[in-house]
């Protein structure tokens, strides 16, 4: 069985958001398309007990890391990403990027030896994940300031992962808009 790892970086933990709507769309889309064999791992990052990494966290995840203690708990969140077959990313559009909250999960699923590792030629992505697809919304146009995208696709190709794909909605918030009409336009050509 193919494992599907949602990553839902939403915020708005209700069925208001538009970005969530996408995501489910486009999940939807990929079990009508054949792909019946898949369990879906759907990962709120809202209720993620997740920190920062700082000077303490740090110095105790090196420490687990030289001791090899990949099973300890701190380290619950890179297997699980290192073990999906596919990684679906729901993030909106904000401050240029994504909510802060999805750079502390990458960060957390940044380590050395479980996700990658420093080879003879520099840094190799572990993990088995065969595509990543990042999908968001946007109340404007993002234009060539896909900072989110780019710093994933990125965080990506380092992991192993070098197939990646952007789907996004864009302009919903712009007034003579109209916010769902674009939604629903986007889920139809999923």
């Amino acid at each position: 069985m193919k494992k599907v790892l949602f990553i839902d970086a939403c915020i708005t933990n209700n069925e208001m958001s538009r970005t969530r709507m996408l995501c489910e769309a486009y999940l939807e889309k990929y079990y009508s398309a054949g792909n019946t064999d898949v369990a879906v791992e759907t990962l709120v990052l809202e209720n993620q007990i997740m920190q920062p990494l700082m000077t303490e966290k740090l110095a105790e995840r090196s420490k687990m890391i030289e001791a090899g203690r990949l099973d300890h708990p701190m380290f619950g969140l890179a297997r699980e990403f290192a073990e999906a077959d596919v990684i679906v990313i729901g993030a909106p559009y904000w401050d240029l990027s994504f909510p802060s909250i999805l750079k502390i999960y990458i960060g957390n699923i940044m380590v050395n030896t479980l996700t990658f590792r420093y080879g003879d030629h520099g840094q190799e992505g572990l993990c088995k994940a065969e595509k990543l697809v990042y999908i968001t919304t946007a109340g404007g146009y993002i234009g060539d300031r896909n900072h989110g995208y780019n710093y994933v696709k990125d965080i990506a190709n380092t992991l192993g992962i070098m197939d990646t794909q952007f789907i996004s909605a864009e302009g919903l918030d712009i007034a003579e808009n109209d916010a769902m009409a674009i939604l629903q336009e986007k889920i139809q050509t999923l």
